[in-house]
């Protein structure tokens, strides 16, 4: 009896984690919400820079819905929402701090790579006549 891929994937934990952390703004939301603790929708916001009010609100459910981040509703005019990390997204902060350390020591190599590949695309190209 053969096992399939996909149930292997599903079993994996690495695949699990990249599953629910995947994307461009899960870990800065994360590292918002350790540098800050609980938060406001519109704090958040403004602290994760470039991030959209529907792609944050998007982000924060699917967080929520895995257990990363905790949702308070206070009935108040205008409504107050705040967002914080429960346990299961405070265990993420060495992973974060490993993340923050490797760019600070790859700073250099990063930029460079960046600036190559700008000035790759800035060239014009040759055209033939």
């Amino acid at each position: 009896m053969a096992i399939s891929e996909e149930k292997i994937i599903s079993d994996c934990p690495f695949r699990q984690t990249l599953d629910v952390l995947e994307g461009k703004w899960k870990f800065a939301i994360i590292h918002s919400l350790l540098l800050h603790g609980t938060m406001r929708f519109k704090v958040l916001e403004r602290d994760v820079e470039g991030i959209t009010s529907r792609m944050l609100i998007k982000e924060l459910k699917l967080l929520e819905t895995h257990g990363i981040v905790s949702r308070q509703a206070y009935a108040t005019v205008p409504p107050t929402v705040e967002y914080s990390l429960t346990e299961c997204g405070r265990s993420l902060e060495p992973v974060i701090q490993a993340i923050q350390a490797w760019g600070v020591q790859n700073r250099e190599v990063i930029s460079q790579s960046k600036s190559s590949t700008a000035a790759r695309k800035a060239r014009p190209t040759k055209t033939s006549a």
